[in-house]
């Protein structure tokens, strides 16, 4: 009787988080068509295919949906440095580097249009833009840290800042009027700048 009710809220359960995705994957779409602030919920409940009122009782305002989502996408992409990090921790540094960076690369053109809209809106400000340079930054001090005698002695710990700023550099190459170059050609031309400013 008891794993009975347990699967069944289990089941509950991952039927709930898939709903919640779906709802998410939705108002990213209606957000890239509508814009931050034409995005409404009744739209976005419309995408999603649930009741407007199913939406409100998940998320308290469109405000509320965007900060899940974008909280969302934040830590998907931490996950997949830190994933990949540990993936390539016995490889040298060239190769740490270039991974790291090509998981980088990869999970913002995922969502390269949301995440454009973002960053050209008065969300990419305020603190929890400041939490994600602070955990990008470390994650790019933590690939680069093993590497003693391979880099220059980095005190002032410019290194993992310089390098989000090549990614980001990477990422916005259509803006210069440059084609966009696939993920694992823009990750191997970091690794190969980088590494030759900064040997020793």
């Amino acid at each position: 009787m008891n794993s009975e009710r347990l699967g069944k809220t289990s089941l509950r359960e991952r039927f709930r988080q898939e709903s919640a995705q779906e709802i998410l994957t939705a108002a990213e779409a209606v957000f890239i068509e509508q814009g931050l602030a034409g995005a409404s919920m009744s739209q976005i409940a419309e995408r999603a295919g649930v009741a407007v009122g199913t939406l409100y009782n998940r998320f308290k305002d469109r405000e509320t949906l965007l900060q899940e989502l974008l909280s969302q996408r934040r830590a998907q992409l931490l996950a997949e440095l830190d994933l990949t990090a540990r993936q390539l921790a016995a490889f040298d540094l060239r190769e740490r580097l270039t991974g790291v960076v090509h998981a980088f690369l990869l999970q913002c053109e995922q969502h390269r249009p949301f995440l454009r809209l973002v960053f050209a809106s008065e969300w990419a400000h305020g603190p929890s833009k400041e939490l994600m340079l602070r955990a990008l930054r470390e994650r790019m001090a933590a690939v680069l840290a093993p590497s003693r005698g391979a880099l220059r002695e980095d005190p002032e710990g410019s290194f993992p800042v310089l390098l989000i700023s090549l990614v980001r550099g990477m990422l916005e190459r259509d803006r210069y009027g440059l084609p966009v170059l696939d993920a694992a050609t823009a990750a191997s031309q970091i690794a190969e700048f980088f590494l030759k400013g900064a040997q020793s």
